[in-house]
């Protein structure tokens, strides 16, 4: 299945984040779908949470993300607060406000 919409997994890893609810707004004014699942404190538990929601990335903030993460996620991008504007207009593919998907100021 196909989204008209990046979906992305915003999780604060073992330590809550104030960021991540102002990224999540960013990501969110731009178009993307945003999943914010909030702390969390092992990998095992944003691998779980991703397979639940099938983002097509995971950002991680509130503590760096484990190096391995990417590949326990089958290959799904990770990026944290610094990366996120170059994951996801790489994923997007440099688009930005869709007709499908106008930001939520416009809505």
């Amino acid at each position: 299945m196909r989204r008209d919409r990046l979906r992305v997994l915003l999780v604060e890893f073992t330590r809550p984040d104030p960021a991540a609810v102002a990224l999540g707004r960013l990501l969110r004014d731009d178009g993307v779908e945003v999943v914010h699942a909030g702390p969390v404190v092992t990998v095992e538990q944003i691998v779980r949470t991703a397979e639940q929601e099938d983002p097509d990335a995971v950002g991680v903030l509130g503590a760096a993300p484990p190096e391995d993460l990417e590949d326990a996620l089958g290959g799904v991008p990770v990026f944290t607060a610094e990366t996120a504007s170059e994951v996801v207009k790489r994923l997007a593919g440099g688009r930005s406000h869709t007709g499908e998907a106008p930001s939520d100021r416009v809505r």
